[in-house]
């Protein structure tokens, strides 16, 4: 028979509304616990993690319940906390108690099956009993299919045997968890979300977890603020060890209003208040979870010391990259006034969004997150080449030699950009390479500019503008100097790949300087290939798609065929000369229908794998390649394409004394690797 000791009378549609469904996470239920531990007048609480066993208890030394309390109180659900009557309403210890419906007991069953609760108050004596989500369910449903009518569970009755607990205080054993498995690491986050979830309590609450206390260091994300916009009294800044400074070496700190009224606009009449902080992070992959960490590019709402919504950032789109560089925490107490409207949602991790403060606080938040973005924008500005020197030292042999003094300001604008990409390291180092190089160039306008105005009588400073130009023509010649020979190298791999003809022969087509330096730009004429087409086929014109191995460009000084041939075919010198010299006429035959074209010659390349039969004989290749020169015919392997190109292009670099100093520069920067941070 059981035990009636202790009545709960709920329903199923609350069981799984406000029990099982109530929360997502474990953090945030074991908030619920401790925040019945504050209302308890508890000076400390202590959570304790049973790896063996799965199980977590929450032990605290408040005022503890008895029989009274629990079944009028703590079984009760819907208990209303506050009295609206009273709103000044404090616990004896003169706090204002975080809870307010008597749920949070049901959130626990959203992670743990079955729930104990060992509880001893002044006087009075043990009182211990186990809830179980199982039988509360059975409990509902014999009796009645109707879901939202409330039915009696009696939780039974434990032992309390083994309890440790003072003259007072109560102990919450949470069995049975839910797809939660502790291990070291699991309760090691644990233990930092617990430090994030609780806003700043008075010094007579302390947490403590498997021993040790639970501390506002331990919120561990202070350390990622580069520039903190604060509210309130509190100063969290010097929690802050990276922030930026200013030019008098002051942290980059700012105290913002925190009045505000219903139409969200700060004051110091406005109605409603904040306390908290805004911080901007110095990169946006410091807070978006990677390698394991939580999100932490959100700004959380916290009424009433404890959290009440997670997410307030995501609501709003104010442009730009600023939002992915945001977190924070604001306080909002005036959201949980006794003498108004609950406007917490059921989930009890969010406000209703139509109800007046909600409105004031969100119009606020708005025209305070666009400020903070103007004013961040103006500080990455001029913060913009430290920030850059932070990350990559060299860059600051390259700034302190920047001319003109120009050139500076904008520097600073174009690091900024690079700054709020929210690009990862190695990227960004690349980014801050390519800006260089991008100021090299702008350079000979500066040094062109100034020499139209050098006096021609003034001899030193004209040769001084000469060199000026010379040095900065050789640095621009680099820049395309590295990315031919990176397309070189892409070449190179293509063949070592074995990638079909097709896509070398456009890569080829794509960059036909590769075949000569003089051919930096080439026009594609299909009409031309077609005609091709048709007299290697002897077919109808448009019958027959092009060749893949047959290609024409009309460059500025020649017109060139190019002829592919697959790895496996090694053909004569002979086979050829007669394929090439038949697209010769064919190209010869339609330029005399232009004559201001047929002025140029033809040039015709065979790209082999292979050198052609016999020419492994010295005496009969220099025969055949003198023939072939007759029809301006030649032959190349594709690596002695690669070799000769590479060629041209490294031995500019290797010759270039000009440029051997921005090109370790610039080395230097795009390999920079920062040391791991402590």
């Amino acid at each position: 028979m059981a035990d009636d000791r202790y009545e709960m009378n709920v329903s199923l549609n609350v069981l799984n509304h406000l029990g099982l469904n109530l929360y997502s996470n474990t953090p945030a239920v074991l908030s619920e616990v401790i925040a019945n531990s504050w209302d308890a007048d508890a000076a400390e609480v202590r959570v304790e993690f049973d790896r063996d066993r799965n199980i977590v208890t929450v032990r605290d030394d408040g005022f503890g319940m008895d029989l009274d309390d629990i079944n009028d109180k703590y079984l009760f659900v819907g208990y209303q906390k506050r009295d609206p009557a009273n709103p000044d309403f404090r616990t004896p210890k003169g706090r204002k108690p975080m809870g307010r419906k008597g749920i949070g007991k049901l959130s626990l069953f959203s992670i743990a099956n079955r729930i104990s609760v060992y509880t001893r108050k002044d006087g009075g004596q043990n009182e211990a009993f186990t809830m179980d989500a199982d039988e509360i369910k059975r409990a509902i449903e014999s009796e009645d299919q109707d879901p939202s009518s409330s039915k009696r569970y009696t939780p039974t009755p434990a032992p309390f045997d083994d309890v440790e607990l003072g003259s007072h205080g109560t102990l919450v054993k949470i069995d049975g968890l839910k797809k939660i498995r502790l291990t070291k690491n699991s309760v090691s986050g644990l233990r930092k979300r617990i430090a994030r979830r609780f806003g700043l309590l008075d010094a007579g609450f302390r947490i403590f977890v498997d021993g040790e206390e639970v501390t506002f260091a331990e919120r561990d994300y202070f350390h990622k603020v580069r520039f903190l916009f604060q509210y309130g009294d509190y100063d969290y800044a010097p929690h802050c060890s990276k922030l930026d400074k200013d030019d008098d070496g002051e942290n980059l700190s700012f105290v913002r209003e925190g009045r505000f009224d219903s139409e969200g606009e700060t004051g110091e009449n406005g109605g409603y208040s904040i306390s908290g902080w805004i911080a901007v992070a110095r990169s946006s992959t410091d807070l978006d979870g990677r390698g394991g960490e939580d999100n932490l590019n959100k700004i959380t709402v916290v009424s009433r010391g404890k959290v009440a919504q997670e997410d307030i950032l995501s609501e709003f789109r104010i442009g730009g990259m600023i939002t992915k560089f945001l977190f924070g925490e604001i306080h909002a107490d005036f959201l949980d006034q006794d003498d108004k409207d609950d406007i917490a949602t059921s989930s009890r991790q969010r406000f209703v969004e139509d109800d007046p403060r909600y409105q004031a606080l969100s119009k606020f938040m708005d025209g305070e997150l666009r400020r903070i973005a103007t004013e961040v924008d103006r500080l990455k500005e001029n913060k913009a080449i430290d920030a850059a020197v932070s990350q990559n030292p060299h860059i600051k042999e390259w700034y302190d030699d920047l001319h003109p003094p120009q050139l500076r300001a904008t520097a600073k604008r174009v690091f900024a950009v690079i700054d709020q990409a929210g690009v990862d390291e190695r990227h960004k180092n690349s980014l801050y390479a390519d800006g260089i190089m991008a100021f090299e160039s702008r350079k000979i306008e500066y040094a062109l500019q100034a020499l139209g105005n050098v006096d021609p009588e003034n001899m030193a400073a004209l040769l001084k503008c000469l060199a000026s130009v010379d040095e900065i023509e050789a640095g621009h010649y680099y820049k395309i100097v590295r990315g031919r020979l990176n397309i070189i190298h892409k070449l190179r791999g293509l063949v070592e790949s074995n990638v079909y003809e097709r896509e070398l022969r456009d890569y080829i087509f794509d960059h036909l300087w590769l075949l000569d330096p003089a051919w930096e730009r080439a026009t594609e004429y299909k009409y031309m290939e077609r005609r091709l087409q048709r007299v290697v086929d002897g077919v109808p014109k448009d019958n027959k798609a092009v060749q893949p191995d047959i290609r024409y460009r009309r460059v500025s000084s020649a017109h060139v065929i190019v002829e592919l041939k697959r790895p496996e075919r090694r053909l004569g010198k002979s086979e050829i000369e007669d394929q090439l010299r038949m697209y010769r006429r064919a190209v010869s035959n339609d330029l005399k229908k232009s004559p201001e074209h047929s002025q140029f010659p033809i040039e015709s390349f065979c790209i082999v794998d292979e050198l052609p039969r016999d020419w492994d004989d010295p005496s009969v290749r220099d025969e055949d390649e003198r023939s072939l020169a007759a029809y301006n015919i030649r032959v190349l392997t594709y690596t002695r394409l690669i070799d000769d190109a590479y060629a041209v292009y490294s031995a500019y670099l290797k010759a270039s004394a000009k440029v051997d100093g921005l090109r370790a520069l610039l080395d230097k920067v795009r390999n920079y690797k920062a040391p791991e941070r402590p």
